[in-house]
């Protein structure tokens, strides 16, 4: 089999799915961040480059949906996630039961319950983050509070698992060379 650099990418015929490649060198590291960083701008290379997003895999994709999620939620919370219009991404895609299946259980319940929350009040919540400025209406939806508070509880023991869980099935996200 020829050896490709690590700048190539390969379709796998199985499947469909397209994954970059990377050398065993970089993956072998103890920091979560830096190995989420590693796959997901591999993952924006593929997608400047070659792909549209729904090719990428399920893996890939609730990667990517994890960092969306992490820089919303500590940016701003539940309610900058939906101000900056995430909220379909994370919340109608099959994010939170690829979570579970991970292992992050507690971060999925999170995304639950937030989900919940936003489709019952999803109209009213929408309406009032154009209206509004963002700091003016968090006041008005503290159960979003308690739920940002609990990611923040819990959030470096979930990307740990996370973590854990790619280095299990390192083949999901990158094929090594």
């Amino acid at each position: 089999m020829m050896k490709q650099d690590k700048d190539t990418f390969y379709i796998n015929k199985t499947d469909k799915k397209t994954l970059p490649h990377i050398n065993i060198e970089e993956l072998i590291n103890d920091d979560t961040w830096d190995l989420f960083f590693k796959l997901i701008s591999k993952y924006y290379k593929l997608l400047d480059n070659q792909i549209e997003e729904h090719d990428l895999t399920d893996a890939q994709r609730t990667l990517m949906a994890f960092n969306i999620l992490y820089g919303e939620i500590t940016t701003g919370g539940f309610l900058e996630l939906i101000k900056n219009s995430h909220c379909n991404y994370i919340f109608e895609f099959k994010f939170s039961e690829t979570l579970k299946k991970w292992g992050a259980i507690e971060l999925a319940a999170i995304i639950d319950q937030a989900r919940k929350i936003y489709f019952l009040k999803k109209i009213e919540i929408e309406t009032a983050i154009t209206t509004h400025e963002i700091f003016e209406i968090y006041n008005h939806y503290p159960e979003f509070n308690i739920l940002d508070n609990g990611f923040f509880k819990i959030m470096n023991v979930e990307a740990d698992k996370i973590k854990r869980y790619i280095q299990l099935h390192i083949d999901e996200f990158v094929i090594v060379v």
